[in-house]
């Protein structure tokens, strides 16, 4: 029984280090983001205020792109826009 606990533990501890590397491996490209627009703000970033700009991004783009949405969508869009934006802004302290 004992050996069955050792071999679940090792088991265990495997899938808890596999899990802990794709984690690192995923984070790298939100790192080398969050360093790109570091640079450009020419300010030091951290993850949570980078995804902050990704989200105003993707809502500009939303809110400005889909030219032929109906007008409600557009609207709906628009305010995602500025919530991100304010949010944005609170976050960076501006």
């Amino acid at each position: 029984m004992k050996t069955n606990m050792t071999t679940l533990n090792a088991r265990e501890s495997m899938i808890a280090a596999a899990m802990q590397q794709v984690m690192e491996t995923a984070k790298k490209p939100a790192e080398r983001l969050c360093r790109y627009y570091s640079s450009v703000l020419e300010r030091q970033l951290n993850l949570r205020q980078t995804w902050l700009l990704v989200n105003a991004q993707l809502a500009f783009t939303f809110a400005v792109l889909p030219v032929e949405s109906p007008m409600l969508l557009r609207a709906a869009c628009c305010g995602w826009f500025l919530h991100a934006v304010l949010k944005c802004k609170e976050a960076l302290g501006e």
